[in-house]
């Protein structure tokens, strides 16, 4: 073989060799570039699903997935098609609210102040909310169970395609039965009627209307619902005077509230004349709070 022959076979093998490293080292890279984009990209979309995943906790609650109800900017309807991965967790929440019939569900709309409300509804936040609550009911979850508000939030923030992740807060709370809210109300203000000097009788209009009626309900919701009504007095007049006056204070109260239908035997009556004063007996205005009928939930 001459010399000649030997050198164009060593090229030829170098160039085979070459060709082999180049394509050994050239597909690990590529391989490794693409997996990198593929991690970015990856990355990228899961972030853009967690800027406000789904989530609701509390003392023994604790329900998330990295998915949410959207909303576009200045939207109030929920984008579709809604992530598979919510139904899941709604569903965790539907058994939770059917095992716990005292808790209610609190859905509260968040909404930038300078969005646009194009919804019936008088704020954007609301509108949010309800449509959640609609959601939520045709998955299951009794709509008399979930509350909704609204509220303006800053600190929510638009992706880059404008939508809105999860602009609501779920909360969970007690379920204030009606005898706690009337309690409540009563706590407040539980005056009845109140009457002038001397006089056990007065007008119906004297009753106070912002809870008149749900004391009727109250106590038509159930046999064993009771309450006692207190008759008071100011300080004129002898100790057994105002004692009596404020007994015919209260039979005339329950014998307006037996006219709205409630049996006799939820009613009773007590007189504490003059000695569970709320005012001053010292001024005409302190005299006139103190003649009074007051009522107690039993």
């Amino acid at each position: 073989m001459s010399k000649k022959t030997v050198y164009l076979l060593g090229i030829l093998f170098t160039i085979i060799i070459g060709s082999i490293l180049y394509y050994y080292f050239c597909s690990n890279s590529c391989q490794n570039t693409t997996n990198n984009k593929q991690s970015t990209i990856s990355n990228t979309s899961n972030g853009s699903k967690s800027l406000n995943p789904f989530s609701i906790s509390g003392a023994d609650l604790d329900i998330r997935a990295n998915e949410n109800f959207n909303f576009n900017y200045s939207g109030h309807t929920i984008l579709m098609p809604i992530p598979e991965l919510l139904k899941d967790s709604v569903e965790k929440l539907k058994t939770y609210m059917a095992l716990n019939p005292s808790k209610i569900l609190k859905v509260i709309g968040l909404f930038k102040e300078e969005e646009s409300n194009t919804s019936t509804f008088k704020n954007l936040g609301l509108a949010r909310a309800d449509a959640v609550k609609t959601q939520l009911s045709s998955w299951g979850i009794s709509a008399d169970k979930i509350i909704t508000s609204g509220k303006i939030s800053d600190s929510l923030h638009q992706d880059i395609n404008g939508v809105l992740h999860g602009p609501f807060v779920l909360l969970i709370d007690e379920n204030l039965s009606e005898q706690s809210l009337l309690k409540k109300v009563l706590l407040k203000s539980p005056t009845l009627m109140t009457f002038d000097s001397g006089k056990h009788k007065t007008s119906n209009a004297a009753f106070k209307k912002e809870f008149i009626e749900a004391l009727v309900n109250y106590l038509n919701s159930d046999e064993e619902n009771s309450c006692t009504i207190f008759g008071h007095c100011d300080s004129d007049g002898s100790d057994q005077f105002n004692l009596k006056l404020g007994q015919r204070r209260a039979y005339f109260t329950k014998s307006q509230l037996l006219k709205l239908n409630i049996s006799s035997s939820k009613i009773k009556t007590i007189s504490k004349g003059e000695f569970a004063p709320i005012a001053t007996n010292n001024t005409a205005a302190g005299k006139a709070k103190n003649r009074r009928t007051q009522v107690i939930i039993n």
